[in-house]
């Protein structure tokens, strides 16, 4: 009888062990969107010319690359592991690192809420900081989660507490209030990749090359 029980009780944990590797399955793929503007005390036509129309963001389950095109195009190399940045100019090869665990602005509070709008047919959290310089409103699906490596230590623009927060869940709409504007952005079409997809477009030995 009891071997029966030690049987049972091995199954039971066996099966907890796969709904839980299953809930840890993340986001990897792409996201794209486009930003639109708005301004009382600047022309609108000008911002949209100066700023960025799209966005494209990579995940694996490591690092993400997240490419803003319009007049100018900046893409940007995160490094998980190394919690490391690559910055690249248009495509000049020519890149800058930056050190995402310094803070650049502070969370005054957060807000997190339901709400019933659904972008690309996954349903909606939303969440709100309040920074010292900014204010942002995020739409975020708990269907699709980005891995932890990819925000955790990510202190830079507040990456991390978004990512605690919202417990990685995807960002699908933004809106981001500055002093002289506001830039919203929404998600147009997202690709689900398998698991071997490779969010970064550069070799990564690029990094222990720059950030020295």
């Amino acid at each position: 009888m009891r071997y029966t029980y030690f049987l049972i009780l091995l199954l039971l944990l066996a099966n907890a062990g796969c709904v839980k590797k299953k809930k840890e399955k993340y986001f990897t793929g792409t996201v794209e969107y486009t930003y639109t503007y708005i301004s009382d005390s600047l022309n609108t036509d000008s911002l949209k010319k100066r700023r960025p129309a799209n966005g494209y963001f990579r995940y694996d389950t490591s690092n993400y690359q997240s490419r803003f095109t319009g007049a100018d195009t900046f893409t940007y190399y995160y490094s998980g592991n190394l919690n490391k940045c690559l910055s690249e100019p248009g495509s000049s090869k020519k890149y800058e690192c930056e050190d995402y665990s310094i803070m650049s602005d502070s969370v005054l509070f957060v807000k997190d809420y339901l709400t019933e709008e659904e972008i690309l047919g996954y349903s909606c959290r939303i969440l709100e900081l309040q920074k010292k310089n900014s204010w942002v409103k995020y739409y975020y699906t708990t269907d699709l989660r980005i891995a932890p490596v990819t925000y955790k230590n990510h202190k830079a623009y507040n990456w991390d507490v978004y990512g605690t927060k919202a417990g990685g869940g995807l960002i699908l709409k933004m809106e981001h209030r500055f002093s002289k504007f506001v830039m919203s952005g929404v998600a147009v079409n997202l690709s689900i990749e398998k698991g071997d997809f490779k969010a970064l477009e550069i070799e990564e030995s690029l990094f222990s090359e720059i950030c020295k």
